[in-house]
Parts: C-alpha cells; sequence; structure tokens
C-alpha cells in the first residue's frame, strides 16, 4: 500500500473513533437540543420508542 493510502487511511480511522466517542459521551443528550437567547428559549425534543 502506497504511503498517502496509509495516510489517508489512518486520518479516516481517526475521525471515526473520535466521532464514536463523542456520540457515547453525549448518546443521553442526542435526543434534545435546547437554544437560549436573552428571553427566548426554543427547545426541540425527538420522541422515539424503542424497537422491542
Amino acid at each position: 500500500m502506497p504511503v498517502k493510502y496509509k495516510y489517508t487511511f489512518l486520518c479516516l480511522l481517526v475521525i471515526c473513533v473520535t466521532l464514536l466517542c463523542f456520540i457515547w459521551m453525549v448518546k443521553d443528550r442526542l435526543c434534545e437540543f435546547t437554544l437560549k437567547e436573552q428571553n427566548n428559549e426554543l427547545r426541540a425534543v425527538l420522541a422515539y420508542e424503542a424497537g422491542r
């Protein structure tokens, strides 16, 4: 494998691992988004049911 492809693969691997770690850390808050600005508050909540 050429060196160019090794670095590309390594970069993709680092990005994927970083995204997985971030999602794992904030997994409880992924279903809710809150934006506060002065007197206004915008809240979006994703309603879902886990498949059984």
